[in-house]
C-alpha cells in the first residue's frame, strides 16, 4: 500500500561509462558528477534537493569534500548540505541508504550519486614533504594502493577472489562464459532512458559484442599463473557517474516516482571472503522483508569479477536469466564510487521495461562488507 511517508525514486540517470585512459579520460570525478548532475537538476518536473550525498572513493586531487564543490557548480543554493562518502565499491550504495533514512526524519529531497574518474587517479611520492637525502623512492599509485589492494589481507581484491573460488568450485570456463555473455547482453540493452550523453561519449565505451569464450580462453590469468581471473572476466577499470533524486512520496509534487524502496542492509563477512558478502546482505535483507529469493524479479550484483558473481549468484541461487540483464562490471565497467548508484539505476529502468516488480541491488566490498537494496518499480 502506498503511504505518504515511502521513500521514493524520482530520477536515475548515469553517464556512459568510459574505459580506462578512453573518451573520459581528464575529464576528473567532479567534473563527470557535475554532468550528471545537472542533467538531473535541468528537469522542471522534479522538486529541488534540499541535499547532496555524493560517493566516491578515489578524491586525491578533487579537492575537500567534492560533494559540496558539486552542490555549488551545479547551481544549488549556498544554504544547500553536502557530503562526500567513500566506502570503496559501495560509497554511492551507502550514499542511497543514507539519503533514505535522512527521508524518515522530514528532510527535503535529497540528491544522491557517485563518480569515480580512475583514468585521473594519480602516483603519490611519501615522504617528500621532509625531503629525500638519499636512495630510492617508490611512488605508489593511489588506485592500486587504496583501491586495489585490502590493508587487512595485504591482498589484491583479485587475489582474494581467486582463492575464494577456488574453495567455491567455480571455474575458468564457466568465469569466461559469464564475461561473454555479459557482453552479449550488455550490447543489446536498451539503455536510452537511464544514459545521459556526455559531450565526448555518448555510449557504454567498454562493450565488446564480438567477445567469445574462445578469445577469452587465449587471456592469460592475471593474479595467479595457475589462476583464472584475466583482463576478460574482471570488471573493466573505467570512468562515470551516477544520480538519483530521493524524496518522500509527499514531497514529490507532479514527479511520477520511478520506484519505490522497501528496505536495505549492510553486512560483514571476513575480508578474505569479500566477494561474497553479497550473499550475506541480501539474506538479511529479505529475511527482515518477509521475502523468499522466488520473490524478487530482478537483481544487479555488482560485477567485479566473473567469477565472484558466480558463487553469490550459486549460494543464493538467483535463476540467471535474472541476474544482469543488461550485463554487468565486466562489461560496462565499474568505476568503484559510481557503482552502486549505477545499478540502482540500471535495475530502476530494467524492471520498468519489464513492467515492474521487485528488486534487489547488492554489491561487494573490499575489506568485507557487503550492501543490499530492495525496491518495487511503479509503472
Amino acid at each position: 500500500m502506498k503511504q505518504a511517508q515511502d521513500p521514493v525514486i524520482l530520477a536515475a540517470r548515469r553517464l556512459p561509462q568510459g574505459r580506462y585512459g578512453g573518451s573520459l579520460a581528464g575529464q576528473g570525478a567532479v567534473g563527470l558528477g557535475l554532468s550528471v548532475v545537472e542533467d538531473l537538476l535541468g528537469d522542471p518536473a522534479l522538486p529541488r534537493p534540499g541535499s547532496l550525498l555524493w560517493g566516491m572513493a578515489r578524491s586525491h586531487t578533487q579537492g575537500m569534500n567534492p560533494a559540496r564543490t558539486l552542490a555549488l557548480k551545479a547551481g544549488l543554493p549556498h544554504d544547500t548540505p553536502a557530503f562526500t562518502v567513500n566506502m570503496a565499491c559501495g560509497s554511492s550504495l551507502q550514499a542511497l541508504i543514507l539519503a533514505a533514512q535522512r527521508l524518515r526524519e522530514a528532510e527535503a529531497p535529497v540528491l544522491i550519486g557517485g563518480s569515480e574518474a580512475m583514468s585521473d587517479t594519480p602516483h603519490l611520492v611519501p615522504g617528500l614533504r621532509w625531503g629525500f637525502r638519499m636512495g630510492h623512492r617508490q611512488v605508489p599509485d593511489v588506485m592500486h594502493q587504496d583501491g586495489l589492494r585490502c590493508p587487512v589481507t595485504g591482498l589484491l581484491m583479485g587475489e582474494t577472489i581467486e582463492r575464494l573460488v577456488a574453495k567455491r568450485g567455480i571455474t575458468r570456463l564457466e568465469a569466461d562464459a559469464w564475461a561473454a555473455e555479459g557482453h552479449r547482453r550488455a550490447a543489446q540493452a536498451d539503455f536510452r532512458a537511464e544514459l545521459v550523453p556526455h559531450p565526448k561519449l555518448d555510449h557504454d565505451e567498454s562493450i565488446r559484442p564480438d567477445l567469445t569464450e574462445e578469445s577469452l580462453a587465449r587471456l592469460a590469468p592475471v593474479f595467479d599463473p595457475q589462476g583464472q581471473l584475466t583482463a576478460g572476466n574482471a570488471s573493466a577499470l573505467s570512468d562515470g557517474a551516477a544520480s538519483l533524486l530521493v524524496a518522500r512520496r509527499d514531497q514529490a509534487g507532479d514527479a511520477k516516482p520511478l520506484a519505490r524502496i522497501l528496505g536495505w542492509s549492510e553486512a560483514g563477512v571476513d575480508p578474505m571472503d569479500m566477494g561474497e558478502a553479497p550473499v550475506a546482505a541480501v539474506r538479511r535483507l529479505l529475511a527482515a522483508q518477509g521475502l523468499s529469493l522466488a520473490d524478487v524479479d530482478l537483481w544487479e550484483l555488482n560485477e567485479a569479477f566473473s567469477a565472484q558473481l558466480l558463487v553469490c549468484q550459486r549460494h543464493l541461487e538467483i535463476p540467471p536469466e535474472r541476474l544482469n540483464v543488461a550485463g554487468g562490471g565486466v562489461a560496462l565497467g565499474h568505476p568503484i564510487g559510481a557503482s552502486g548508484a549505477r545499478i540502482v539505476c540500471t535495475l530502476v529502468h530494467q524492471l520498468r521495461r519489464r513492467g515492474g516488480g521487485l528488486g534487489v541491488a547488492t554489491i561487494g566490498i573490499g575489506g568485507g562488507l557487503g550492501l543490499a537494496l530492495l525496491i518495487e518499480t511503479e509503472v
